[in-house]
């Protein structure tokens, strides 16, 4: 996008207290009540998400209705059993390398997932001061406010073409935890010096075990199922598109992009590999497309 468009964009989306809960493959749950807004249950079976009524879990869900044909306003009805509830907040990003589009047109609206009261209180206990937290990375698009970033999702999209492209999803945050933790637990340290502050190894240990347990197992399939119901019913779009490693790499230039979180997670949400390109990337000097591929899903 360029700057203006995602100023605007910006502007016009909610800045209240915006809620999202997440429990372990509830996806498949978000992902059909989306598509049965547009078709029936039946039909929905023949198409790419068909493949979710494979899932056990799911079956199970369905199953609690007790009726064969079932609408997206009774899935609105149904919670996971174990869950963990997110504060989602937007904001922008001024892309130079890693974005499909350069110059005037490289913006992107960033959705972060943010954890939620409970992980504020407990950071400003033992880590006051937000620019000391050593668990965020400052030059990534983090939400500058009180709730800390668990994980974001960058996101291009046009007007035009009705097309919205998921340029990445991320996370610092599981990442330096987790080094920290091994690090401890190899050098058996009682403190450790974090962000300038010295800090009790065990109070480390308890947030990766306890207070992170449940996002770690799941972060990545809720930052994109987060990123698909924002996009679908936010921005009103309802063709998304989503790198491949090959992609990211020829479009972007990132080639250490963790290969699960462009192949096997968007695998798992039914987006269809194709050879085509978003309208708004299919530009007539682009060099070759030869074993260039993306993934896409429609809704």
């Amino acid at each position: 996008m360029k700057q203006h468009e995602a100023e605007e964009l910006l502007s016009l989306l909610p800045h209240g207290r915006t809620l999202f809960t997440y429990g372990k493959d509830w996806y498949a749950v978000s992902l059909l009540e989306l598509g049965l807004r547009h078709s029936g249950l039946q039909d929905l079976r023949q198409t790419h998400l068909g493949k979710l009524f494979e899932k056990p879990k799911l079956r199970t869900w369905l199953g609690s209705f007790g009726k064969k044909t079932i609408t997206a306003q009774d899935l609105s009805l149904l919670w996971p059993e174990v869950s963990e509830t997110y504060r989602l907040t937007a904001g922008l990003f001024d892309g130079w390398l890693q974005t499909s589009r350069k110059g005037s047109e490289k913006w992107n609206i960033v959705l972060h997932l943010n954890l939620n009261e409970g992980d504020a209180r407990l950071m400003e206990k033992k880590i006051p001061e937000r620019s000391k937290d050593p668990f965020e990375w400052t030059c990534h698009p983090i939400h500058e406010g009180r709730h800390r970033t668990l994980a974001w999702a960058r996101i291009d999209l046009d007007w035009d073409t009705g097309e919205a492209l998921i340029e990445e999803i991320q996370n610092d945050r599981l990442r330096e935890v987790k080094r920290e933790v091994d690090y401890i637990r190899r050098k058996n340290l009682r403190t450790i010096r974090l962000g300038g502050e010295t800090i009790d190894a065990a109070f480390i240990i308890r947030y990766w075990e306890q207070r992170l347990r449940l996002s770690r197992q799941w972060w990545d399939e809720a930052m994109l199922c987060a990123a698909i119901r924002f996009i679908v019913e936010e921005l009103g779009l309802r063709t998304i598109w989503y790198h491949s490693p090959i992609s990211g790499a020829r479009l972007k230039g990132v080639r250490d992009a963790p290969v699960s979180l462009y192949s096997d997670l968007p695998r798992r949400f039914c987006f269809g590999k194709t050879e085509e390109l978003p309208k708004f990337l299919r530009k007539p000097s682009r060099k070759s497309r030869s074993g260039l591929w993306m993934h896409r899903l429609c809704l």
